[in-house]
């Protein structure tokens, strides 16, 4: 069994500071979850963050407690948490794709979405997430 964590958060950076701050935290990221047994997928649309994070469930509440105090996000939503049998993102320590309008408009979407219902945006949020894993829009550097 392994603990999910699946969220949506409002970027707090500044736009002259995002490629640097984002690369940054894919970074520091990658070498952190590979330390903590963790792996997942994280999008950065250029105003909003989405990430999926899966692992052992002490290491997804350090990096959870992580990023709901990191001063670069603002309203961190979760869409999903729990536990799964297996994991999306076996053998990717962190899946990135970058700015992209589409993105952004979909996790707008996703995020308004979560008030009516839940459930239809989780799966709506980790569809993004894997399909971009899948066709070379994320990458692992």
């Amino acid at each position: 069994m392994f603990t999910t964590w699946l969220y949506i958060s409002v970027s707090a950076l500044p736009a002259d500071a995002q490629a640097v701050a984002v690369n940054s935290i894919v970074d520091v990221s990658r070498h952190r979850n590979a330390d903590l047994g963790v792996t997942g997928a994280l999008i950065f649309s250029g105003s909003r963050f989405a990430q999926l994070v899966e692992g052992p469930a002490d290491s997804v509440a350090i990096i959870r407690a992580a990023i709901e105090r990191d001063v670069r996000h603002r309203t961190v939503t979760t869409i999903e948490a729990g536990t799964v049998d297996g994991r999306l993102f076996e053998g990717w320590s962190l899946a990135y794709s970058g700015h992209s309008t589409f993105v952004d408009r979909e996790l707008r979407r996703i995020g308004e979405q979560y008030v009516q219902d839940g459930a239809g945006a989780s799966r709506n949020l980790k569809m993004v997430l894997t399909e971009f894993s899948r066709s070379g829009g994320i990458n692992e550097l």
